[in-house]
């Protein structure tokens, strides 16, 4: 990314983590970053190494999600686009230093790095800088309940439509009448991982979503024939959606 763009990008993300703040003071908090660069499909920390300091997205997507404890199948919880933070529990947390997800790039991504013992110091100096931080992680807090309530109630061809609609409704291009072309910047495998299904089931949905003439597929994107067809399957508002597309 070209140096201007990706100065512009940084003080992006930092005004969407840190609404409260002024630009003075993101412009001190981004001299104590470090800027790291990540091409696709790279680890950037895993689940259970040590966590040094956080990080917030700055350009691109990752995803972050955990392994099971006994077959070490990775389960994808969502995506993290610019202006999302990862490794604030364990900094909050303060015991063992240990990230508690891995984080993976989909795309080519940047990331703004803080050191542990820094940040601590520059958010003891700026209380509103907690606040916002505060706010962000209540957010997920609610995020991950609604997901995991979700997941717990929802029949699968439902759960597939707010999906395929929450997709949409963030990174879907417009086409003629409703529909809506969806490029997917990650993998079918990595699409079944965040609906927690495995890759057979994904594949039975598309199948079974193509059939009733809901969606045609390509091998690089996905176009979605009528979004209102779609809204009728997951019986969803407008809410309801903008509520699911924070869980992607």
């Amino acid at each position: 990314m070209p140096k201007i763009k990706l100065k512009q990008a940084v003080a992006d993300c930092l005004a969407k983590g840190f609404p409260g703040l002024s630009q003075t003071e993101r412009e001190q908090l981004q001299e104590l970053g470090l800027i790291l660069h990540f091409g696709p499909d790279e680890l950037v920390a895993q689940e259970g190494s040590f966590c040094s300091g956080v990080y917030l997205v700055c350009q691109g997507l990752v995803a972050i999600g955990k392994y099971a404890p006994t077959t070490h199948d990775k389960r994808v919880l969502r995506f993290l686009a610019p202006g999302e933070w990862y490794g604030l529990e364990p900094f909050f947390l303060e015991r063992e230093p240990v990230n508690i997800q891995f984080i993976r790039t989909i795309v080519e991504s940047s990331l703004l790095f803080f050191q542990t013992s820094q940040f601590h110091s520059f958010l003891s100096h700026h209380p509103q800088a907690l606040w916002d931080l505060c706010r962000w992680l209540s957010r997920e807090v609610a995020m991950l309940e609604f997901k995991l309530t979700r997941e717990a109630t929802e029949s699968s061809d439902r759960n597939f439509a707010l999906f395929l609609l929450a997709l949409a409704n963030k990174y879907g291009e417009p086409l003629s009448g409703d529909a809506v072309r969806l490029e997917l910047p990650f993998t079918r495998q990595t699409m079944a991982e965040l609906l927690g299904v495995s890759l057979e089931t994904l594949m039975r949905l598309l199948r079974r979503f193509r059939e009733r003439g809901l969606i045609h597929t390509h091998r690089h994107h996905v176009e979605i024939t009528s979004r209102e067809r779609l809204k009728e399957v997951a019986r969803a508002s407008e809410f309801y959606l903008t509520i699911i597309e924070e869980t992607l």
